[in-house]
């Protein structure tokens, strides 16, 4: 489990720097910020499907409607979770970077164990 948790940092940040780049690039076409960030969003969650699925769990299944909205359920559970996580925080009177860095461990952990044992489990 340690490797595969290694790896999904890594995917992570690589996913991270990628809806970045997608982020700046549409953003110099576009000049539109919400579209800019939905398309560099995009690039880093397909990075993130397509290396976690292949790389980190080495999952061996056909890619299917089912397993994508999967991927994407969990995700979004997690940007959710972390998003009430910091606003409770900040409100309570946590600093707002440490309130982010609280949410975003949240974020990290719920995406690692919910690809591990709902998205990608082999056993499913």
């Amino acid at each position: 489990m340690n490797r595969q948790f290694t790896r999904f940092i890594i995917i992570g940040f690589f996913s991270t720097f990628i809806n970045y780049l997608f982020y700046l690039l549409s953003f110099q076409f576009l000049s539109n910020i919400l579209y800019s960030s939905s398309i560099g969003y995009s690039a880093g969650i397909i990075n993130s499907y397509i290396f976690g699925k292949k790389w980190v769990f080495k999952n061996k299944k056909n890619t299917s409607i089912f397993l994508i909205i999967k991927f994407l359920f969990v995700y979004l559970i997690g940007g959710i979770i972390m998003a009430l996580i910091i606003n409770f925080l900040f409100n309570i009177g946590v600093e707002y970077r440490l309130a982010w860095c609280i949410g975003v461990t949240f974020s990290i952990l719920n995406n690692f164990f919910g690809s591990k044992y709902l998205v990608f489990d082999k056993t499913l």
